[in-house]
């Protein structure tokens, strides 16, 4: 199903921001007034020419005409309406669409005040399974009640005998007295117990990992500043693009970092993040020699990006020498290259550069640079448990961003069968269709005893471009039986006679599955 253009609004919030008539606009870039009007209200196509010449005239940013901010405003929008909070709220898709067109901002911070809504709930979640919990609070509630029980049954005593001799008035009064003094040390401890303050907090609006996903799509997971900085580094410890060779990847960045460092190597056998691989410990070692020699230079990046929080900005560091590292070990240009001829066959990446099937992934999603892109790839990562810890959609398949994906993707039927790469064409409600690849991996540090973190990484492109990769060749992608229906979540998905629905939907009609 096509997608509708939105950029008539952004014609219209254009023209109003100059304070300009639609014929004064209309003047100025050589069209008629009546056209214009068709064009902000979506009757015409902006057409190409057309953009430049009012990007010429009002000295416009192309890239402020850009799609992606508003679609990906709606979805997020879209997935905000469909938590249970608002399930009695009737709010329709074109209510949405028209308040993303023409009120961006207001939207924006609807989102805002909902991630300080979604912080609070889970302090008060935090708090309640304290006091669900803890021990302390079962053993105090009933020492609460001996304590007052003592309390109130000597002062009876005081109350109603009033010619008891004073050395017995005294000892009770004494006894009154030390209990209170347990009371109040009692609550004391209770209050400091059960108050917000002795909670984590996040004093920002928007959680550090939400923060750190909008840093990610508003550079499209590309980074040109981060992709130089890879090829200086290669060229400065003498990689040529091709080599792959892990036993000679290590020693030339070793070698590269005794020249750069006055210490030893980092040891690569220190937890957390432990190398047992030697082509994990050349990521490693590009990844702290980007870290401590172009510092400045990811810092630069970090501060240009508004980020809310320090924590945040903690993430946003780790993430920009991690993609440096990748682009040392995968060179955007090799990389792309094998990958073409390859036909995108992550076995054989992750084989032939040295890396891990989840860096394969990753990289494969980065691959943007406008004069020469890779496939249009979603990548996401999720938990054994449901969580969601990186995603990124170049492909415009919706990603949950609050609460868990749709069960019936494969990215969890991929924990079923480890080792083996999962293919599914999926369709979304609206018709559009994905080639879906998932693998479950484990991490672990090593040891029968050390623990292990199960993943399940998943990577696909819109199904136009299945027939350019390798996994799409034992498919009949003409046979509509083999097409999954799927949801972002439940709450949002109208297939209302999903048998794996957890939650009512919330928003939309109902369709088939």
């Amino acid at each position: 199903m096509a997608k509708k253009a939105l950029l008539g609004s952004k014609v219209r919030r254009l023209r109003r921001e100059r304070n300009l008539t639609q014929l004064e606009m209309a003047k100025g870039v050589g069209i008629s007034a009546s056209y214009l009007n068709l064009i902000e209200h979506n009757q015409r196509p902006l057409t190409l020419p057309l953009l430049f010449k009012l990007s010429e005239t009002y000295g416009v940013d192309l890239q402020s005409f850009s799609q992606d901010d508003e679609s990906r405003l709606l979805a997020d929008l879209s997935e905000l309406f469909g938590d249970a909070f608002f399930r009695d709220t009737s709010i329709k898709r074109d209510e949405l669409n028209e308040a993303v067109r023409t009120a961006p901002a207001i939207c924006q911070a609807i989102l805002m005040l909902y991630h300080a809504y979604r912080n609070s709930r889970s302090e008060i979640q935090a708090l309640g399974e304290r006091l669900s919990g803890d021990s302390f609070f079962a053993s105090s509630t009933h020492e609460l009640r001996t304590l007052l029980t003592s309390i109130l049954s000597f002062s009876e005593i005081l109350q109603d005998h009033e010619n008891l001799d004073p050395e017995q008035r005294q000892r009770f009064i004494d006894v009154v007295a030390g209990e209170s003094r347990k009371l109040s040390s009692l609550m004391t401890r209770m209050i400091e117990q059960t108050s917000l303050d002795s909670l984590p907090r996040n004093d920002q609006d928007t959680p550090p990992a939400e923060d750190l996903d909008d840093f990610i799509h508003q550079h499209n997971n590309h980074y040109p500043d981060l992709e130089e900085i890879a090829e200086e580094l290669r060229r400065d410890a003498g990689l040529g693009p091709e080599e792959t060779d892990p036993e000679r990847r290590f020693s030339t960045l070793a070698a590269l970092w005794r020249r750069l460092e006055t210490s030893a190597l980092p040891d690569m056998d220190a937890a957390p993040g432990r190398c047992r691989t030697l082509s994990g410990r050349c990521f490693r070692l590009a990844q702290k020699i980007a870290a401590r020699h172009y510092s400045s230079r990811l810092e630069q990046l970090i501060a240009a990006s508004h980020l809310t929080s320090g924590a945040a900005r903690d993430l946003a560091r780790e993430v920009t020498a991690n993609y440096v590292a990748a682009a040392v070990m995968m060179p955007y240009r090799h990389y792309l290259a094998v990958a073409r001829d390859l036909r995108y066959d992550l076995e054989q990446l992750t084989w032939r550069f040295g890396v891990s099937f989840e860096q394969a992934c990753q990289r494969l999603s980065s691959l943007q640079k406008p004069d020469n892109k890779g496939l249009p790839l979603h990548f996401v990562r999720v938990d054994i448990a449901g969580n969601i810890s990186k995603r990124f959609s170049a492909s415009g398949l919706r990603i949950a961003r609050y609460g868990g994906a749709c069960p019936r993707l494969n990215l969890h039927s991929a924990f079923l069968t480890p080792g083996q790469t999962n293919v599914q064409v999926s369709q979304m409600p609206d018709g559009s269709t994905y080639l879906c690849l998932a693998r479950s991996i484990v991490k672990t540090e090593g040891g029968h005893h050390s623990p292990k973190s199960h993943y399940a990484i998943g990577i696909g492109c819109d199904i136009k471009y299945a027939t350019d990769i390798v996994y799409a060749d034992d498919i009949n992608l003409g046979n509509s039986s083999i097409v999954v229906p799927v949801g972002v979540s439940c709450r949002l998905c109208e297939r209302q006679n999903c048998r794996q629905r957890a939650f009512p939907a919330i928003l939309g009609e109902t369709v088939s599955t």
